[in-house]
Protein backbone atom coordinates (compact mmCIF):
# COMPACT_ATOMS: atom_id res chain seq x y z
CA UNK A 1 0.00 0.00 0.00
CA UNK A 2 1.35 3.74 -1.10
CA UNK A 3 2.12 5.72 2.01
CA UNK A 4 -0.12 8.87 1.65
CA UNK A 5 0.75 12.13 3.05
CA UNK A 6 -1.25 15.43 4.52
CA UNK A 7 -1.42 16.52 0.80
CA UNK A 8 -3.64 13.10 -0.04
CA UNK A 9 -6.20 13.65 3.64
CA UNK A 10 -9.04 13.67 1.83
CA UNK A 11 -8.12 10.35 0.66
CA UNK A 12 -7.20 8.97 3.70
CA UNK A 13 -10.32 10.00 5.34
CA UNK A 14 -12.02 7.92 2.61
CA UNK A 15 -9.97 5.04 3.52
CA UNK A 16 -11.37 5.28 6.77
CA UNK A 17 -15.04 5.57 5.93
CA UNK A 18 -14.74 3.11 3.86
CA UNK A 19 -13.08 0.88 5.98
CA UNK A 20 -16.08 1.73 8.50
CA UNK A 21 -18.53 0.79 5.58
CA UNK A 22 -17.01 -2.85 5.27
CA UNK A 23 -17.04 -3.55 8.82
CA UNK A 24 -20.49 -2.25 9.31
CA UNK A 25 -21.91 -3.96 6.90
CA UNK A 26 -20.88 -7.24 8.79
CA UNK A 27 -21.97 -6.48 11.94
CA UNK A 28 -25.82 -5.17 10.02
CA UNK A 29 -25.97 -8.66 8.16
CA UNK A 30 -24.82 -10.66 11.52
CA UNK A 31 -27.90 -8.79 13.32
CA UNK A 32 -30.83 -9.23 10.27
CA UNK A 33 -30.38 -5.33 9.11
CA UNK A 34 -31.07 -4.34 5.25
CA UNK A 35 -30.79 -1.26 5.87
CA UNK A 36 -27.99 -0.31 3.59
CA UNK A 37 -25.04 1.26 5.86
CA UNK A 38 -24.54 4.25 4.01
CA UNK A 39 -28.54 4.86 4.43
CA UNK A 40 -28.68 4.55 8.42
CA UNK A 41 -28.92 8.10 8.68
CA UNK A 42 -31.01 8.60 6.09
CA UNK A 43 -33.80 6.34 7.67
CA UNK A 44 -33.03 7.89 10.71
CA UNK A 45 -34.26 11.18 9.51
CA UNK A 46 -37.11 9.93 7.84
CA UNK A 47 -38.42 8.35 11.03
CA UNK A 48 -37.73 11.60 13.42
CA UNK A 49 -39.42 14.28 10.59
CA UNK A 50 -41.34 12.35 8.29
CA UNK A 51 -43.76 12.41 6.71
CA UNK A 52 -41.13 14.05 4.86
CA UNK A 53 -39.76 15.68 1.65
CA UNK A 54 -36.78 14.78 -0.19
CA UNK A 55 -35.70 18.90 -0.04
CA UNK A 56 -36.52 18.58 3.94
CA UNK A 57 -34.19 15.63 3.94
CA UNK A 58 -32.04 18.05 2.42
CA UNK A 59 -31.57 20.49 4.84
CA UNK A 60 -31.75 18.63 7.82
CA UNK A 61 -28.61 16.14 6.38
CA UNK A 62 -27.06 18.53 4.31
CA UNK A 63 -26.65 16.18 1.80
CA UNK A 64 -27.29 16.72 -1.99
CA UNK A 65 -30.71 16.57 -3.56
CA UNK A 66 -29.34 14.25 -6.43
CA UNK A 67 -27.72 11.93 -3.39
CA UNK A 68 -30.58 11.79 -1.21
CA UNK A 69 -32.82 11.25 -4.60
CA UNK A 70 -30.54 8.13 -5.64
CA UNK A 71 -30.99 6.77 -2.14
CA UNK A 72 -34.89 6.33 -1.52
CA UNK A 73 -35.49 3.59 -4.18
CA UNK A 74 -33.55 1.45 -2.43
CA UNK A 75 -35.10 2.07 0.54
CA UNK A 76 -38.82 1.81 -0.95
CA UNK A 77 -37.55 -1.73 -2.52
CA UNK A 78 -36.83 -3.03 0.19
CA UNK A 79 -39.85 -1.95 2.07
CA UNK A 80 -38.56 0.13 4.49
CA UNK A 81 -40.19 3.54 3.60
CA UNK A 82 -43.07 4.28 1.10
CA UNK A 83 -43.27 7.51 -0.58
CA UNK A 84 -46.66 9.62 -1.41
CA UNK A 85 -48.07 12.83 -2.96
CA UNK A 86 -48.01 15.76 -0.97
CA UNK A 87 -51.53 16.87 -0.22
CA UNK A 88 -50.84 20.32 0.05
CA UNK A 89 -48.19 20.35 -2.84
CA UNK A 90 -48.95 18.08 -5.24
CA UNK A 91 -45.29 18.61 -6.78
CA UNK A 92 -43.92 17.46 -3.53
CA UNK A 93 -43.33 13.81 -2.65
CA UNK A 94 -43.33 12.30 1.21
CA UNK A 95 -41.51 9.85 2.05
CA UNK A 96 -42.15 7.74 5.77
CA UNK A 97 -40.98 4.98 7.14
CA UNK A 98 -43.07 1.37 6.75
CA UNK A 99 -43.41 -0.94 9.72
CA UNK A 100 -40.33 -2.89 8.74
CA UNK A 101 -38.61 0.15 8.19
CA UNK A 102 -39.30 0.99 12.16
CA UNK A 103 -38.42 -2.20 13.54
CA UNK A 104 -34.94 -1.86 11.28
CA UNK A 105 -34.33 1.12 12.46
CA UNK A 106 -35.22 -0.57 16.67
CA UNK A 107 -32.67 -3.31 15.55
CA UNK A 108 -30.27 -1.19 14.79
CA UNK A 109 -30.51 1.37 18.24
CA UNK A 110 -30.40 -1.87 19.82
CA UNK A 111 -26.63 -2.07 18.51
CA UNK A 112 -25.42 1.12 19.71
CA UNK A 113 -24.09 0.00 22.88
CA UNK A 114 -21.77 -2.35 21.25
CA UNK A 115 -21.29 0.33 18.20
CA UNK A 116 -20.22 2.38 21.15
CA UNK A 117 -17.84 0.14 23.05
CA UNK A 118 -16.41 -1.14 19.76
CA UNK A 119 -15.63 2.63 18.95
CA UNK A 120 -14.13 3.79 22.29
CA UNK A 121 -11.73 0.60 22.07
CA UNK A 122 -10.69 1.39 18.39
CA UNK A 123 -10.08 5.18 20.03
CA UNK A 124 -8.10 3.87 22.78
CA UNK A 125 -6.03 2.60 20.24
CA UNK A 126 -5.80 5.21 18.06
CA UNK A 127 -7.00 8.47 19.74
CA UNK A 128 -9.77 10.58 20.23
CA UNK A 129 -10.93 10.16 15.88
CA UNK A 130 -14.58 11.29 16.49
CA UNK A 131 -13.79 14.88 18.06
CA UNK A 132 -11.03 14.72 15.75
CA UNK A 133 -12.73 14.69 12.47
CA UNK A 134 -14.99 17.36 14.08
CA UNK A 135 -12.78 19.79 14.95
CA UNK A 136 -10.94 19.58 11.31
CA UNK A 137 -14.51 20.05 9.84
CA UNK A 138 -15.49 23.02 11.85
CA UNK A 139 -11.69 24.07 11.31
CA UNK A 140 -12.28 24.03 7.94
CA UNK A 141 -15.73 25.32 7.22
CA UNK A 142 -14.76 28.44 9.25
CA UNK A 143 -11.56 28.55 7.12
CA UNK A 144 -10.92 26.73 3.63
CA UNK A 145 -7.86 25.07 2.64
CA UNK A 146 -7.31 28.36 -0.53
CA UNK A 147 -7.21 30.65 2.39
CA UNK A 148 -4.41 28.58 4.83
CA UNK A 149 -2.49 28.31 1.48
CA UNK A 150 -2.68 31.98 -0.22
CA UNK A 151 -1.20 34.76 2.29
Amino acid sequence: MIELDRTFLGRLSEQLSELIEQQSAEVFKRAGLVIPVKSSSLLGAIATLGPVSVAELVRALDRSHQLIQQKVPKLVTLGLVTRRPDPTDQRAILIELTDKGREQLALLESLNGEFERAYAEMEADAGPVFDTINRAITSLRSRPLIDRMVG
